[in-house]
């Protein structure tokens, strides 16, 4: 019998982070392109000059000024311009290493160059291995309109929100691998979404860890208990139940936080629960 800890607020098994790094390459900092010797420690941004070297008329004010005023190593803020101008539709963007000037107690001028790309709308968002939900309604998930300028966030918030509407119904191992397809001619960005739907889970032994916080609190929850077991796993479900029987501490004393754990039990598909007293 294999049984598998899983957080009940664990990610998906493939994230979109991770699929579009094996979509385009991963762009990695050049330190010998600074005109100063910069590390990767964060420096104070007081000005930033944004220029698309391919696009010169391209308006990059407020995406500057967003990011003006805070603390950012090299690397992060490259990443935050590149994660900004695609979430603009500018899919392929790269930002080059940071320059800086007028560098005085960890705050300075920084420039950064910029190969836009082209601009990409979006296009149709699909899914594959799905059969518990109507695809209208997972599609209903994803904040991107057909025609509008592509947002690869976007992509993450409905992969989020999917992985809720099945861990709701007990699908607690649920996976979802997004794939995307350019159309160049067109400008337009299709997106696939796999799911590996996996088994619906039932909750299953309750057990309790750690000193008891108040006298007959452990027998009121084991007692508590069978309000739920049996029944579809759903994080919800377990966080409204312990909410409503955790202990409550005697008055002036610290209020107590027990904490629980998923232990899945993958082939009874049984979600055992580990409330621990911290």
């Amino acid at each position: 019998m294999h049984r598998q800890c899983v957080s009940t607020k664990s990610a998906l098994h493939s994230s979109w982070r991770g699929a579009v790094a094996a979509l385009i390459a991963v762009l990695t900092l050049a330190p010998g392109a600074l005109a100063q010797d910069v590390s990767n420690a964060a420096v104070q941004v007081h000005k930033l000059t944004l220029t698309a070297t391919d696009q010169p008329q391209l308006d990059l004010h407020d995406l500057a000024t967003s990011l003006e005023g805070h603390a950012y190593a090299p690397s992060q803020l490259d990443d935050l311009i590149q994660q900004k101008l695609r979430d603009d539709g500018y899919y392929f963007a790269h930002a080059e290493t940071p320059q800086l000037a007028n560098a005085q107690n960890g705050a300075a001028d920084v420039s950064v160059q910029i190969e836009a790309g082209d601009q990409y709308t979006t296009g149709e968002i699909t899914f594959k291995k799905a059969a518990q939900f109507p695809k209208e309604q997972m599609r209903s998930l994803f904040p991107l309109v057909a025609g509008k300028v592509f947002n690869a966030s976007s992509v993450q918030v409905g992969i989020d929100k999917l992985k809720s509407l099945y861990e709701a119904q007990g699908f607690a191992d649920v996976g979802a691998v997004p794939s995307i397809a350019v159309n160049e001619a067109k400008k337009i960005i299709d997106v696939s979404i796999e799911v590996e739907e996996g088994y619906p889970y039932l909750f299953g032994q309750l057990t309790l860890q750690g000193a008891e916080p108040t006298p007959g609190a452990s027998k009121t929850l084991l007692t508590a208990w069978s309000q739920i077991a049996g029944k579809r796993y759903n994080p919800a479900a377990l966080k409204k139940w312990l909410t409503a029987n955790a202990p409550k501490s005697a008055p002036g004393a610290p209020a107590i936080h027990p904490r629980a754990e998923g232990m899945a039990d993958t082939d009874a598909h049984v979600m055992n629960i580990l409330i621990v007293f911290e």
